[in-house]
C-alpha cells in the first residue's frame, strides 16, 4: 500500500502515469537532475511492476531516492507524512448542520458526544450561547460560549466559552468521534 502510494506521487510529479520502457528511462534521468542518485530503468521497471515475474523485493535505497524525488527526506519520512494521511484534508461537505442565524431567539439545542456528555444550550442572538443543562460534561450550567455553525458528527467548536470565572477561552466537544445535535421544537 505504501509502495503504491509512492508510486501515485512520483506519477503527479513526473506528470504522467508510467506504462512505457521510455517513461522509465526519462524517470531515470529525472532522478539524476532532482536528487543527484541514479537509479536504473531496469530497477524502476520491477517497482513498477513493469517487468513480469520479477518478484525482487524492493532495496530502502530505491525507496529513499523515489522519497527524496517528491520531497521527502527519506523513505520512512514519506510513510510518515504521506501514507499516514489517507482521508482528504478538505472538501465540501453534506452533513446536516445547525446555523445560528437560522436560528430563534430562546431555540434550545441538546447536543451529545462521547461518551456519554449530553447538554442543552439555549440561543441568545447573534450565535451566543447559554448553558442550561449538562450531565458528564466540564462544561457547567450558566457557562456562555459563540458558535455560529455546527456540524452533525463533526467536532464542536465552542468559541468565548465563559467557563467559572475563567477569562474567555475555546474549547473541542466531541473532538475525536463528533457531537449529535438536536434542535428542540417546544
Amino acid at each position: 500500500m505504501k509502495e503504491e502510494k509512492l508510486k501515485k506521487e512520483v506519477e503527479r510529479v513526473v506528470g504522467h502515469e508510467l506504462r512505457k520502457a521510455r517513461d522509465f528511462d526519462e524517470l531515470s534521468l529525472l532522478l539524476i537532475r532532482g536528487t543527484r542518485e541514479r537509479l536504473s530503468p531496469t530497477t524502476l521497471k520491477r517497482f513498477w511492476g513493469y517487468l513480469k515475474n520479477e518478484n525482487v523485493q524492493t532495496r530502502p535505497h530505491t525507496l529513499d531516492v523515489l522519497a527524496r524525488f517528491v520531497g521527502y527526506k527519506s523513505y520512512d519520512d514519506f510513510c510518515e507524512n504521506a501514507c499516514e494521511t489517507v482521508e482528504p484534508q478538505s472538501g465540501i461537505t453534506t452533513t446536516e448542520r445547525v446555523s445560528a442565524c437560522e436560528l430563534k431567539w430562546g431555540k434550545k439545542l441538546v447536543i451529545r458526544w462521547l461518551p456519554d456528555r449530553r447538554i442543552v444550550v439555549k440561543h441568545q442572538g447573534d450565535g451566543h450561547f447559554i448553558v442550561t443543562e449538562a450531565e458528564h460534561s466540564k462544561l457547567n450550567v450558566g457557562d456562555t460560549f459563540v458558535c455560529h455553525l455546527m456540524l452533525q458528527h463533526e467536532p464542536l467548536y465552542l468559541d468565548q466559552l465563559v467557563h467559572e470565572g475563567m477569562p474567555p477561552t475555546t474549547y473541542v466537544a466531541g473532538q475525536r468521534n463528533g457531537v449529535t445535535i438536536e434542535v428542540i421544537h417546544q
